[in-house]
């Protein structure tokens, strides 16, 4: 009996192992069917990689022959321009054969110097003017629209006709003038160490004389020029020397101007300990005569005992207003036409602003006398030595207004420039900005 039921056991366990070995076996196609899935897609993977490749391998030689095309195009048309340079160039030298103007000596011809001069290639000098150095020629420019950001430089000169003296015209210039206060030098008048330690009674005569009623002064056809070229849009900045406030008077915002030797106007300072004073006193001070307690002129400073305040013109031995050094630099640089009328270029860093200018920029001079840059700079269209020197200076020498006058004329702006009326512009004082009488000095270097 025990026989028999460990046999029945021993059949039904190989029955229950036979059960799970087929179950077993069952579930085997599934797992190798995923497997199979799997290695299907690692080859399409692999297969699609190997294509990318590929790809990736014709596009670099796309890039690759594209670029030695480029550089192939690239030295085409360099050889086209040095061939159209020579070409014209021939055509200059014939033109000028056949009028009668000779090459100026030791050129190789006018083709020669047409290939290359200097730093720059005569075709990009041609550019800038047509070596047309001429009012007409910039006026036709700007006409055209070519002129977008023009700097204006301003000097006393331009406030002349306005009856307010320049500084250095001999016999009626303001230090021609001062020489009955027996000065060391001209310029001490407007000296700090002079004004401080020596004497500060020449200034405030001069002060009364320059600063009367403000409307007795009016803009000239210079300053309404400007303030054309400001209502045309193209006005990027006026810089002015002058410190008669004249620029605002003629309706010029303040953020158009910078008064790169200061003004008559705004708040003064002491100049010993630097303390803020009142406009109006220091104007009332300075126009009246008047003495202090001492018996001194001017107005006397109350947070210290030496000082004396002054209105905030730039004395040599002061530094330059903060905004003429944050933006001289990159106005100059940024221009595509320079103004420069009625000064005489003589005080630095003032002088050097023209030079600033970029060698493709024209430059435009409205003057009495040829100065700075400008000096030997012929306008005269028949002087072929110096009408192939100069690509980009127009020297028209004169009146300021009669210039001024005549640009417009040119310009179309006549009508528009005699009928301007100019219009108060709010400076951030707290009165109109008076006259302050022509070119101011200089601090600094």
């Amino acid at each position: 009996m025990t026989t028999s039921i460990r046999a029945d056991e021993e059949e039904g366990s190989l029955a229950t192992s036979s059960d799970d070995i087929e179950r077993e076996t069952k579930k085997t196609p599934l797992t190798v069917d995923k497997t199979d899935a799997v290695q299907r897609k690692l080859r399409e993977t692999l297969a699609s990689t190997r294509a990318t490749l590929n790809n990736i391998s014709k596009t670099q030689s796309t890039i690759k022959d594209a670029l030695e095309a480029s550089k192939s195009l690239e030295n085409r048309w360099t050889k086209f321009q040095n061939d159209f340079e020579r070409i014209l160039g021939k055509a200059v030298d014939n033109i000028a054969r056949g009028l009668g103007v000779p090459p100026a000596q030791g050129s190789g011809g006018f083709g020669a110097a047409y290939a290359g001069d200097g730093d720059m290639k005569t075709l990009e000098k041609f550019k800038v003017l047509g070596f047309d150095c001429t009012m007409r020629s910039v006026a036709r420019r700007m006409r055209s629209g070519k002129y977008k950001n023009v700097v204006v430089l301003m000097g006393a000169g331009c406030s002349v006709s306005a009856g307010i003296p320049d500084f250095r015209t001999p016999g009626t210039g303001l230090y021609s003038q001062v020489q009955k206060y027996n000065l060391p030098y001209a310029e001490a008048i407007f000296d700090l160490h002079y004004f401080n330690n020596v004497d500060r009674e020449p200034f405030h005569t001069i002060a009364k004389e320059m600063y009367p009623d403000p409307a007795k002064f009016k803009p000239t056809k210079a300053h309404k020029f400007v303030k054309l070229l400001h209502d045309k849009g193209i006005l990027l900045k006026c810089y002015t020397q002058n410190i008669d406030g004249l620029e605002l008077l003629a309706g010029l915002p303040p953020s158009a101007v910078v008064e790169a030797h200061g003004s008559f106007t705004g708040p003064g300072r002491c100049s010993h300990c630097s303390a803020p004073c009142d406009e109006s006193e220091l104007k009332e001070a300075l126009t009246s005569g008047a003495s202090d307690e001492g018996g001194g002129s001017g107005l006397k400073c109350r947070h210290c005992g030496p000082g004396y305040c002054k209105p905030p013109i730039v004395f040599f031995g002061e530094d330059l207003p903060p905004a003429f050094t944050r933006s001289y630099k990159a106005d100059m640089e940024g221009c595509d036409l320079c103004i420069v009328m009625g000064t005489s270029l003589s005080v630095a860093p003032f002088s050097g602003l023209p030079g600033l200018v970029p060698d493709d920029v024209p430059r435009m001079l409205f003057n009495r006398e040829a100065v700075g840059d400008f000096r030997g700079v012929d306008d005269d269209e028949d002087d072929e030595g110096d009408e192939r020197r100069n690509y980009r200076d127009v020297v028209a020498l004169g009146d300021c207004d009669d210039r001024c006058c005549e640009m417009a004329e040119l310009l179309g702006w006549h009508h528009e420039l005699a009928g301007s009326s100019p219009t108060m512009a709010s400076s951030g004082h707290s009165s109109p900005p008076p006259p302050g009488g022509g070119e101011g000095p200089v601090g600094a270097s």
